[in-house]
């Protein structure tokens, strides 16, 4: 090699070390910079052809600056996401039930100094059938404040059920509004991607990588994928698309729109839908998925006398419907059950029997949202029904009503006949089991969404000891370069002396 070979090997020597030297003090710059990459610098040989027509190694070049990243693992990374957030939902939803229900438990202690928790519904149940078993044996002198002790005892189950009730209606409500903010997000962040897109093919155009846009892009994208189940992929000009369940969210600088269709309700449900076609997306994962689940209202029906005995399953896809159903149709069952016997006996003046429970809004069936106890019994207890006749003691429609409390005829569930009791021990049996199941599931999607992530973090994180390693490796060799250099000036101006 000449000695103006040389001094060019050495030269593409100190180019390439200062690129590596820049790309290492940009690494450094943004090691506390949140989804920062880490960049490389990857050389290659340079060659020249001799006049023998081989080829010969003439030094080194920079091949390419370019982000640690493996796309492979940010797809995997974004699937977990999008199913870890998904089961969030629903786990925290479930636990919110679960305390829910929980608040109004009532803790009891026997004479030992035990204490136990007895579910607050299942209280209120017995306080109601205790009030009856009480004046089914009442004497003359006391059975008009047994009476109405009767109507309050009915009044609390009803406040407590509705009351439950009202919370639930208000986690559905929730719902609703977190999928509408969940949408709106996720069309900001479409939105940013695409101006990203636009942004990226720009800065790309003389070949060079725009690691700092690509490094915000994928920020937004790992946001997105916890709304919802994106696909992305990487397009040769440097812009990505990306898809939802089959339809296009983005695509190069363009961004298509979702928007939220329905109320919620069981005539008009929630639905995400394409702004521009009306179709409805397919939304299967991420924090969208699960609020549209839990707001879903479909399997929450009025209940009347031909539904009886009620058969209690949990098709519904939300579980708070479920419960809301569950306590629709024990209150429902029991008026009816009840009405049907109070209608067929006679008051303590001896007029015809009321129904003891009616609807708030009489154009409308009973449900736990239209019920109340029937406001003439409120304002006068002796319309209270007891018995079949006029007869003094007969309180044979106080002890049929007695007798509800274990009757099983009244609710069924796979296949099995239920009492009212054990009829809410099976919801609540379910909710702590569904409870149990999706919180398992939670932990191990978490656990390995975290793992994915460390496994890219690997890849891609920015640590100061190998980058100050590197930066002591790129100084050393831009100085042996340098020295080289420095050598071959000693050489010519030596030789250009004897000269």
């Amino acid at each position: 090699m000449s000695t103006f070979g040389t001094y060019r090997t050495a030269y593409s020597g100190m180019y390439t070390n200062q690129a590596a030297l820049l790309a290492t003090s940009t690494n450094l710059a943004n090691v506390d910079t949140t989804g920062a990459s880490k960049v490389q610098v990857t050389s290659a040989d340079t060659s020249t052809t001799r006049s023998d027509g081989n080829t010969a190694v003439s030094g080194v070049t920079v091949a390419s600056i370019t982000r640690s990243r493996n796309i492979y693992l940010d797809s995997a990374y974004r699937a977990a996401n999008a199913d870890s957030t998904y089961l969030s939902v629903k786990s925290g939803n479930i636990e919110y039930i679960d305390t829910l229900l929980s608040e109004y438990d009532t803790v009891t202690t026997d004479d030992d100094g035990n204490t136990e928790t007895v579910s607050g519904v299942e209280t209120v149940i017995n306080d109601f059938f205790s009030a009856w078993e009480t004046l089914s044996t009442s004497q003359s002198s006391n059975e008009d404040s047994n009476r109405v002790a009767v109507v309050t005892a009915a009044s609390d189950l009803i406040t407590l059920l509705t009351a439950i009730d009202g919370e639930l209606q208000q986690l559905q409500a929730d719902a609703v509004t977190a999928v509408e903010d969940g949408v709106d997000t996720l069309n900001d962040l479409a939105a940013q991607v695409a101006e990203l897109n636009k942004q990226i093919v720009q800065a790309e155009t003389g070949g060079s990588e725009a690691s700092y846009l690509r490094d915000q892009r994928d920020a937004l994208l790992d946001e997105m994928s916890s709304l919802v189940n994106i696909t992305v992929t990487e397009q040769s000009n440097g812009s990505v698309t990306v898809t939802l369940g089959g339809g296009t969210l983005v695509k190069g600088d363009k961004a298509n729109t979702l928007a939220v269709d329905g109320d919620g309700s069981a005539d008009d449900p929630l639905k995400v839908i394409w702004a521009a076609s009306g179709n409805e997306a397919d939304i299967t994962s991420g924090s969208i998925a699960a609020y549209l689940e839990d707001a879903d209202q479909t399997g929450y029906e009025t209940i009347d006398a031909s539904d009886l005995p009620y058969d209690f399953n949990t098709a519904a896809t939300s579980s708070i419907t479920t419960l809301r159903q569950t306590l629709n149709a024990l209150i429902t069952t029991l008026a009816i059950s009840i009405n049907s016997l109070t209608t067929s006996g006679v008051d303590a003046d001896g007029n015809a029997g009321l129904a003891f429970f009616t609807a708030i809004d009489a154009s409308k069936p009973l449900s736990i949202t239209n019920i109340q106890v029937n406001p003439e019994l409120v304002s006068d207890s002796n319309k209270v029904v007891t018995s079949t006749s006029s007869a003094s003691n007969d309180y044979s429609i106080a002890s049929a009503i007695c007798d509800l409390l274990s009757d099983t005829s009244l609710f069924e569930n796979a296949g099995s006949s239920l009492n009212i009791i054990n009829f809410y021990a099976a919801i609540t049996t379910w909710l702590g089991s569904a409870g149990d199941t999706v919180s398992g599931n939670y932990a191990t999607q978490a656990a390995l969404a975290s793992q994915l992530d460390y496994q890219r973090q690997a890849v891609s994180a920015i640590s100061i000891d190998e980058e100050m390693s590197n930066m002591i490796k790129y100084q050393t060799a831009y100085a042996a370069s340098a020295r080289v250099v420095s050598t071959i000036d000693n050489m010519l101006e030596s030789l250009l002396a004897v000269f």
